[in-house]
Order: C-alpha cells, then sequence, then structure tokens
C-alpha cells in the first residue's frame, strides 16, 4: 500500500549540516590567519645616559684576542705575526688571571686543516675556553714580513 500525501509527520529534529559548515570554514579560517597574527615580544633596553661617549663599531675591546692561521703555518695574534710556540707562550700568561678566557679564531682561506687544528690545540692548551670562530676576516694589515698576509680589501 502507499502513502497518502499529506500524511508525513513533520521533523522537529535540527539540520546539523550547515552548522558543521560554517564551523568548518571559520575553523580554517583562523587556521591561516593565526600564523600572521602580530607577536608580541619583549625587549629590555639598556638606559639612556646622555653623559655616556658612544663607542665607535670598529673599536676592539683592550682584552679581545683573534688569533689567525696563515696558510705558511705561523698564525697571527693580534695582527702580530708569530710560530705557533711564541703565541703560546704570549696567551698563557694572558688567560691565567681572566674569568672569561674567549679566543676568536679565524684561518685563511688557503691555510690546511691540520695547520688550524694545530692552532686550535695550542689555543686550548694556553688555557682559552671558548673559542669564537669568524666567518669573515677582520680588515686589517698583517706586520711585513708575513709572507702570505692577506692584503685589505679595496672598495
Amino acid at each position: 500500500m502507499g502513502m497518502a500525501l499529506g500524511t508525513k509527520k513533520p521533523n522537529s529534529d535540527i539540520n546539523v549540516t550547515p552548522l558543521i559548515d560554517v564551523v568548518l570554514v571559520l575553523l580554517i579560517i583562523f587556521m591561516v590567519l593565526t600564523p600572521l597574527a602580530e607577536k608580541q615580544k619583549y625587549t629590555r633596553v639598556p638606559d639612556y645616559q646622555p653623559e655616556a661617549q658612544p663607542v665607535p663599531p670598529d673599536a676592539v675591546p683592550p682584552d679581545q684576542t683573534v688569533l689567525t692561521a696563515l696558510p705558511n703555518g705561523m698564525v697571527a695574534l693580534n695582527k702580530q705575526v708569530m710560530t705557533l710556540e711564541q703565541a703560546a707562550a704570549k696567551l698563557e700568561p694572558n688567560y691565567d688571571g681572566r674569568p672569561s678566557k674567549v679566543l676568536f679564531f679565524n684561518a685563511e682561506d688557503k691555510t690546511k686543516y691540520g695547520v688550524a687544528m694545530k692552532a686550535l690545540d695550542m689555543a686550548h692548551g694556553a688555557g682559552v675556553n671558548t673559542i669564537g670562530l669568524m666567518t669573515d676576516p677582520p680588515i686589517v694589515t698583517v706586520d711585513a714580513g708575513a709572507g702570505d698576509a692577506p692584503a685589505p680589501p679595496t672598495p
């Protein structure tokens, strides 16, 4: 037997399909916009001191030490070319009383790996406990007699 027209009862249940569609669209919008939201970062800045003199950017602190390994087996310790033994003799008394024992190391492009490792071992043996590797050589002139010493770049 078939059903007669108009005998179907009205359905009082809520249709959730449009609600799910709206929620999914909102979820996608928030997922896209959340990484773009500006994030707040807290930064401590030094206090303004009008009587303080500005420090030039190329000024080197007097206690900073730069060791450069040269291709001829020598090293340049703060721009002075010397042998590894001479550099060790100069470094040991320098680092005895220091609280921070930091040294910056640079090796020229043509320096052999073994020479660079000997220079690092010598620095560690002289008491250096933190070695910073320099990626760009400083623009300096090395004393005459360095042999394969770098020339400063021309602008």
